[in-house]
């Protein structure tokens, strides 16, 4: 499935009790990275950040996506940084899938390759 959030497109595909996404955008490179390193951010979260953009995404309320049992909830910061809000009970892999950074998430505590 393919969704678009501002300025940025999500792409979710489910496969073996695992859900992959990931995350792209028209205005340049998309660089993920936890969202939980500053002191008024969230553990369970994931950014995503447009490198070297020519214009700043615009910020954007929170929306929540269900894609059979996964759950999550997107947002645009005033800083133009997309934040994908996670359950806390999911195992959360990162990978890069056709050269773009792919979340993989799964309720097993331990998913199989």
């Amino acid at each position: 499935m393919k969704i678009e959030f501002g300025a940025y497109t999500i792409k979710t595909h489910e496969l073996d009790n695992k859900l992959s996404v990931q995350i792209t955008s028209g205005l340049g490179e998309v660089s993920m990275h936890d969202a939980g390193q500053g002191p008024h951010d969230f553990p369970n979260a994931v950014g995503c950040k447009i490198i070297d953009a020519k214009e700043k995404p615009e910020a954007k309320g929170l929306k929540r996506y269900s894609f059979g049992d996964y759950t999550f909830i997107l947002g645009i910061n005033y800083a133009g940084d997309l934040l994908l809000f996670h359950s806390v009970k999911l195992y959360v892999g990162r990978k890069i899938i056709d050269g773009h950074d792919t979340l993989t998430l799964a309720f097993l505590s331990d998913p199989k390759a």
